[in-house]
């Protein structure tokens, strides 16, 4: 019972009572009622084949004159009940019934009073039918913005329990396992019964511990560190519950300082999905102006990266030489070298099921010959509105450039005047040929989903809303 509680309490939670935050979330997620009681299937699933291999810890107590030891207990039967998960305010009600369990184990006991002596050991067969557990579990949120849960009512009742001794003086023991069934029925059942006394301590206490020490960031690209802590309590409805979380990039390492805030994210009322999730616009231009404030936007291109020759000062067929001769002429047997540098944060924008990237950018060329020579003569100034497509897979999410269009004009010259159009030309080769299979192949390296390892997206669909993507997904659990 304690991996299937906290199976659940994670899967409910981290996808990753009502409350409001002053900042919008750049990340949203809905768990709806599928995906509760899809996720407690599971863990009743994963419970049912695992059960009977566990063993369970031995006790050993004294009441009064009498000492005993109840060892090397374990589940012999377990008929998976069913199971159903309601959303209710502030938290879920969980309800499990017609649970079927046996038990064997072995007894020991020594009774001493004066100079009477009696002890006995032998074993026992324990039966329990037509258990139904209902625990209210409520969900909120840390300072830190990690996630709590506790549990504020439970109850319990047991159609019937039996008993069987076997061993030693069985057949006296056994003259009373009717009334030993009824009393074991007694301390069972009821809100501070035996089972719904362990389940509380497993939800207040180790489930809260879990979650306490759950990491609410996650490290991609070495560099960069995403914070899906939360920004409040989860919402619930009678048909999904939603967290709001924080959705923000920050510099791996070092400290958020975001100039600007998220913008609304839709509201939308869809619930036939397990799992929706809301990117916002947010999110990914908080990567971008990380990547920009700490000059990870820069990139030198040499003829290493451009193939042909095409940066060769001197040639016989194509080269930049050849194209604007006054290169040629002022740095002949050289090679060229472009830096390429974001000057302001490039900026993400969805919208009309388009995704748009708008970046401007300096293009400094230089003239390279031999070791440590390198003459500056170029400044270009560039700007771009790319079109970029999203996809999802494998708990990503994937970029790729569909349009690349670029514009670029003379900034600063020290070999004179330029033609515009043979530099676009030139330009737009370099993009053509490094720039884009490059933003490809970060795009290919996809951008982490706060979701838990063992579970993967199933009938998935991606929306494009205005400043945000929309995840519309069924979960499959695979162990």
């Amino acid at each position: 019972m304690q991996r299937v509680t906290f199976f659940v309490s994670i899967f409910l939670i981290v996808l990753l009572t009502n409350g409001t935050h002053s900042k919008n979330p750049g990340l949203k997620s809905r768990i709806t009622s599928n995906g509760l009681n899809y996720a407690v299937n599971v863990a009743l699933d994963v419970l049912s084949k695992d059960i009977t291999k566990k063993a369970i810890p031995d006790q050993h107590d004294k009441s009064g004159s009498v000492s005993y030891d109840i060892t090397g207990m374990k589940i012999t039967k377990f008929t998976k009940p069913t199971s159903t998960v309601s959303l209710q305010p502030g938290g879920l009600m969980w309800r499990t019934s017609n649970i079927d369990i046996g038990l064997h184990g072995d007894f020991h006991y020594k009774y001493k009073k004066g100079i009477i002596r009696i002890s006995d050991h032998g074993r026992f067969d324990l039966t329990g039918s037509g258990i139904t557990i209902a625990i209210n579990l409520k969900i909120g949120m840390d300072s830190m913005g990690r996630p709590t849960i506790s549990s504020s009512t439970c109850s319990c009742s047991v159609r019937s329990t039996g008993i069987k001794f076997h061993g030693g003086r069985a057949w006296i023991y056994n003259l009373f396992r009717g009334k030993v069934a009824k009393k074991l029925k007694s301390s069972i059942e009821g809100e501070n019964g035996l089972l719904c006394k362990q389940l509380t301590k497993l939800v207040n206490v180790d489930g809260a511990r879990k979650l306490a020490q759950l990491p609410v960031s996650v490290k991609f690209a070495r560099k960069f560190l995403l914070d899906y802590s939360f920004l409040s309590k989860p919402a619930f409805s009678s048909g999904f519950m939603e967290t709001y979380h924080k959705g923000e990039v920050n510099w791996y390492g070092g400290h958020g300082n975001i100039p600007f805030d998220a913008p609304p994210l839709p509201a939308g009322s869809s619930s036939s999905k397990m799992l929706y999730l809301w990117l916002s616009d947010f999110l990914f231009n908080t990567m971008s102006y990380t990547a920009f404030s700490h000059g990870f936007l820069t990139y030198n291109v040499t003829d290493k990266n451009i193939p042909g020759g095409i940066l060769n000062t001197t040639c016989k067929n194509m080269c930049i030489g050849k194209l604007i001769p006054k290169i040629g002429q002022m740095f002949p047997n050289s090679q060229v070298m472009l830096n390429l540098r974001s000057s302001t944060m490039p900026n993400m924008t969805a919208f009309n099921a388009t995704t748009k990237v708008d970046a401007d950018g300096e293009i400094k060329f230089y003239a390279t010959k031999g070791k440590g020579k390198v003459d500056y003569f170029l400044t270009l100034s560039a700007n771009m509105s790319t079109t970029i497509s999203i996809t999802v897979k494998n708990e990503k999410v994937f970029a790729r450039v569909l349009k690349l269009p670029i514009n670029v004009h003379v900034k600063d010259s020290k070999i004179g005047h330029l033609n515009d159009f043979m530099l676009n030309f030139i330009v737009k080769k370099i993009i053509t040929t490094f720039v884009e299979p490059k933003l490809n192949e970060l795009g290919g390296n996809g951008f982490p989903l706060p979701i838990i390892g063992s579970v993967h997206f199933a009938n998935t669909e991606l929306l494009i809303h205005q400043n945000s993507l929309l995840i519309a997904t069924d979960v499959k659990y695979l162990q």
